[in-house]
C-alpha cells in the first residue's frame, strides 16, 4: 500500500504518504462505498472528485493538495472572499472557468437529476468518476 500511494505523490515522504492514506479513508473510501451500494441497487449515481489545487501549492513547504471544502468557493463563486487563501491560490481566469463548469454541472444535477456530459457511475469503474481540476 505504501508503494502504491508513494507512486502517486510528487514528493513521497512518509508523512505525505500517511496523509494520503488517511485522507482517502476519511473522505473518499466511505463515499465510494455509498456510491457502489447506490449504483448496485439500480439507481443512477453520479460521482465526482474535486482535485483542484493551486499552482502555488506545488512549491509550498507543506503542500496541501486538494483540500476538503475547497470546492465551495468554486460552487458559489466566492473567490474574492478568501484573499491569499493557500487552498485557493490566486483566482486566475482558468480557475474562475473551472468554477463556472463545476457550478453548472452541480446546478444541472440538482434541477434534473443528471448531467448531460457526465456518465452515471458504475461500481469499480474509475472512468465514470468526474474529475474537476
Amino acid at each position: 500500500m505504501y508503494q502504491r500511494y508513494a507512486a502517486r505523490l510528487e514528493v513521497p515522504t512518509a508523512a505525505r504518504v500517511f496523509t494520503a492514506v488517511q485522507t482517502d479513508e476519511l473522505f473518499r473510501d466511505g463515499s465510494m462505498r455509498i456510491a457502489d451500494h447506490h449504483a448496485a441497487g439500480g439507481n443512477a449515481t453520479y460521482v465526482y472528485e474535486f482535485d483542484y489545487r493551486p499552482a502555488e501549492d506545488e512549491h509550498a513547504q507543506h503542500a496541501l493538495g486538494a483540500t476538503h471544502c475547497a470546492d465551495l468557493p468554486f460552487l458559489f463563486n466566492t473567490f474574492d472572499a478568501y484573499p491569499d487563501s493557500p487552498m485557493l491560490g490566486r483566482p486566475t481566469d482558468a480557475v474562475r472557468t473551472l468554477g463556472r463548469t463545476f457550478a453548472t454541472a452541480v446546478a444541472e444535477f440538482v434541477t434534473s437529476g443528471s448531467v448531460n456530459d457526465w456518465l452515471p457511475y458504475t461500481p469499480a469503474t474509475a472512468a465514470r468518476v468526474r474529475h474537476f481540476d
